[in-house]
């Protein structure tokens, strides 16, 4: 492993990244004295710094130190949509940095979660020819329903509070959701509600206080109106 992180340095070094000679010992060893100036576009930091985490010695922390400001560099230059870390400057071991990056990384939903919403975004809009934002916009009134004061506070007990959703009691709820059902309720819980948080009425009339988006069925002739509160 020395050899390396030799070579990592080496290489480093050569892309103009400036290393800065420690003179105090922190939870990476490195990691306070490091300032990267350059990263690759290409690479993917997290799972390098993963890779060296597995490693577990002083010097894979010191390699992975040097990745995390990388990836820290690279979100901040490319304006990326992700959050920056400083791991190594807060834990002292590769076990505690890893099992930080597994809790940060860990969906915030549950695999119920995902079934029981592909299962009535499908049965209200599971047919082939209805556009994924459409369906994306069923699952986004539940989460809207699930954050508002005036809707029970789960995915589970907002489909089946009594009256709501029809294919809870018609049965439908109980057929399996097609793969791209699937990645679009995913996508949802993943990235959040595409639509206001106000919206959370979706009817074949119009409801609450107007309408924030529609969708007509060319095929069925039907409408959904996708309403604020």
């Amino acid at each position: 492993m020395k050899r390396i992180l030799s070579l990592l340095i080496t290489a480093l070094l050569a892309l103009g990244v400036p290393l800065l000679c420690p003179t105090e010992a922190d939870a990476a060893g490195l990691s306070q004295h490091i300032q990267v100036v350059g990263y690759d576009p290409q690479v993917d930091y997290a799972a390098a710094m993963k890779r060296t985490l597995e490693d577990g010695s002083t010097y894979a922390l010191q390699a992975g130190a040097i990745y995390e400001q990388q990836r820290n560099l690279k979100i901040q230059k490319l304006e990326l949509d992700y959050a920056q870390t400083h791991y190594f400057e807060t834990y002292t071991t590769a076990a505690e940095i890893l099992a930080a990056m597994e809790r940060d990384t860990a969906p915030a939903y549950t695999e119920e979660d995902l079934d029981l919403l592909s299962r009535v975004i499908y049965a209200e809009v599971g047919c082939t020819w209805i556009p994924d934002w459409v369906q994306r916009m069923v699952g986004s009134v539940v989460l809207n329903r699930v954050e508002s004061d005036y809707y029970p506070d789960t995915i589970r007990e907002v489909i089946y509070q009594p009256g709501q959703y029809a294919p809870t009691w018609d049965g439908s709820i109980h057929k399996t959701p097609d793969a791209r059902t699937i990645a679009n309720a995913r996508y949802v819980l993943e990235h959040g509600s595409v639509c206001p948080a106000t919206v959370v009425g979706q009817n074949s009339i119009v409801t609450g206080s107007g309408v924030y988006t529609s969708y007509q069925d060319p095929v069925l002739g039907t409408t959904v109106y996708f309403c604020y509160l």
